[in-house]
């Protein structure tokens, strides 16, 4: 794997960067091309959704055997589409989504590309991985070549040589095989075949592809897309005509397509509906409050959004210590019946910072937005009533206010 890791700002500049490495990589005489992996976060890790999900004490190919199992029992019933051997079972299997050792790969650069933008709201980079499978297969089957497996005119010779990635389910014998191997799926769904699939698959090595060949001369490595440069990627990519129309060539991904096609919200900025910030409180001593940065009329509805993943938690399953951590609970999370708190106690926005007044200038909906119950001037605070919206005994509210709020 490079060291360094290319970025591309445009897709201009992406397909010079893969062009950079596929001539590092390949002889000029050579024919067969690169595979490519988008991730929509560049962090995330080559390792295959079953080894991600599993504890590291979990035996790995029981649970592969039993996903299998249930997977290949209850999908005739769901589809005309009938597999022939195990190997077009599986690639179905990772297809729709289910668990496998499986690692999709495309050997469209573009369509990488699409994956790895197509739901990138720009807070993170993105990445696009570059492979050749042609020199991991070399490595570890000892073949120039990448073959379809579950091919009904394959040789039995070939067959044989790829089948210890894919025992039968319960068989007595063991995951043989340690490192990856790449593989051409057959074409039997018409996904597969518009996104030009193609897999890695794992061996009983659970270890990320980019470890396992992490030398600066492996043919793995990474393309970099800014955060700043996923949104001008998507225009490039829609104007090249790569969309979910042509990656999802079914009435689910027309019916995406068109709709992204009619969206006219233009560009957000971070300023867009914000009426507020944080300040040294008026009402809390040594408080944080909520204060107006420009005028708010009666009604406005403040913090859009801001309760849109709200989570519920249950009293028995709060955290008995540390107490501190308890305290988040007990001061910052909505207390009806259930403790509302935000996914994660990192992501605190403005409405959690409101202070209580019996005069409030905010009310809380049953929906739990928050309105301006009057017109607010900019510099004054935002206060709103706690027992409106939470409940008055477990909160104790008039005991732990000071007097005149």
């Amino acid at each position: 794997m490079r060291e360094s890791k290319p970025n591309a700002e445009s897709l201009p500049a992406f397909i010079e960067q893969v062009s950079k490495i596929e001539k590092q990589w390949s002889p000029k005489e050579e024919p067969w091309g690169l595979w490519y992996r988008g991730h929509h976060k560049a962090f995330w890790t080559l390792q295959p959704r079953l080894y991600r999900e599993l504890d590291s004490s979990d035996d790995a190919r029981e649970a592969d055997d039993e996903i299998r199992e249930d997977f290949i029992k209850r999908a005739p019933s769901l589809t005309d589409r009938k597999p022939e051997n195990p190997w077009e079972w599986y690639f179905l299997m990772q297809h729709y989504g289910a668990p496998t050792r499986l690692l999709d790969w495309t050997e469209g650069a573009l369509i990488a590309l699409y994956f790895a933008v197509s739901e990138n709201r720009g807070y993170h980079d993105a990445a696009v991985w570059v492979f050749d499978p042609w020199w991991l297969n070399k490595k570890v089957v000892k073949a120039d070549e990448v073959i379809p497996p579950g091919s009904p005119g394959l040789s039995e010779k070939d067959r044989k040589k790829y089948r210890p990635w894919l025992p039968d389910r319960f068989d007595s014998k063991k995951l043989t095989r340690e490192y990856p191997v790449a593989v051409y799926p057959n074409y039997i769904d018409r996904r597969i075949v518009a996104q030009r699939s193609c897999f890695t698959i794992h061996g009983s090595r659970r270890d990320s592809l980019e470890r396992l060949f992490g030398k600066k001369e492996d043919h793995l490595s990474k393309v970099i897309i800014p955060s700043y440069a996923v949104a001008k990627v998507q225009q490039q990519l829609e104007m090249s005509g790569i969309n979910e129309a042509t990656v999802f060539p079914d009435l689910e991904g027309l019916g995406r397509a068109v709709s992204k096609s009619w969206q006219s919200e233009p560009g957000k900025r971070p300023h867009q509906n914000v009426y507020t910030r944080l300040a040294p409180s008026k009402v809390d001593k040594g408080g944080i409050g909520v204060f107006a940065i420009r005028p708010i009329r009666k009604g406005t509805r403040l913090f859009v959004g801001d309760n849109d993943e709200m989570l519920w938690v249950e009293e028995k399953a709060l955290p008995k210590k540390p107490q501190a951590v308890l305290d988040l609970y007990k001061f910052a999370a909505i207390r009806n019946e259930r403790y509302g708190c935000p996914p994660t106690f990192n992501r605190l926005t403005m409405a959690w910072y409101l202070n209580h007044s019996k005069k409030p200038n905010v009310k809380c909906t049953e929906e739990y937005d928050f309105v301006a119950l009057k017109d607010i001037e900019p510099r004054d605070e935002l206060t709103v009533d706690y027992l409106t919206y939470n409940d008055a005994q477990a909160l104790d509210f008039e005991k732990r206010l000071p007097a005149g709020r």
